[in-house]
């Protein structure tokens, strides 16, 4: 086969690959998202005493069953936790405690998009995000940078709700963005004695971790 019959054999085999990559139901890519997290506890003992800046980043992947319609999932480390300010009956002063938590997720959801309009669509995102724990650090009055993954439960169960657009670029290639809420349903954090870690929790403590984030990625 000479050079030129060669050259027209790759150029037919790249457009044929081309072809399917634009008509193919699967999906990849990546994104980031800053995130705003806080801890929500619903004991008499324990306050909400404000918010972190955090974030998440990861691998994402679609499956476009229909046209207006995709199983969303992928993996992802997010940075979550708050604070909290626990009541010291015995004591003027409360305590607060900064927590760092870190997990590695996988989110799945029904993705549902509308039609193309000037190269845009926009999407609604409704599933569940399990996670488990890799890391989790503390900051107290007396102390910070506390190892405390002793006192957090391994496994995390969260809801996400989320409204975003498409921008196709070209072929499959797409720009995504979009505003999430994450909701736990699992307690995150579990009593341990103040001698394992320094931080102190009440007996009863029920303790959820929620993020507002903008999720911006890449499709391919």
């Amino acid at each position: 086969m000479n050079k030129r019959n060669l050259l027209l054999v790759i150029v037919f085999c790249l457009s044929v690959g081309i072809t399917k990559a634009q008509d193919q139901k699967f999906h990849f890519g990546l994104k980031v998202a800053p995130t705003l997290a806080w801890l929500k506890p619903d004991s008499k003992e324990l306050t909400r005493d404000g918010s972190k800046l955090g974030f998440s980043y990861g691998i994402i992947g679609e499956y476009n069953f229909s046209s207006n319609y995709a199983i969303a999932s992928g993996v992802q480390v997010t940075y979550r936790g708050g604070s909290l300010n626990k009541k010291n009956p015995l004591n003027t002063k409360d305590s607060v405690s900064k927590w760092n938590l870190q997990y590695v997720e996988l989110p799945i959801s029904i993705k549902m998009k509308t039609k193309e309009f000037n190269k845009f669509r926009y999407f609604g995102q409704f599933g569940f995000v399990p996670g488990v724990n890799l890391k989790a650090k503390a900051d107290t009055d007396l102390e910070s940078d506390i190892d405390s993954k002793a006192n957090v439960r391994t496994m995390n169960v969260s809801m996400l709700v989320a409204i975003g657009t498409e921008y196709t670029i070209s072929g499959s290639t797409t720009f995504l963005a979009s505003f999430e809420f994450n909701n736990g349903f699992v307690d995150v954090l579990k009593t341990k004695k103040a001698n394992d870690t320094g931080v102190i929790l009440p007996a009863n403590n029920n303790v959820i971790s929620n993020y507002f984030a903008l999720n911006i990625g890449v499709m391919f």
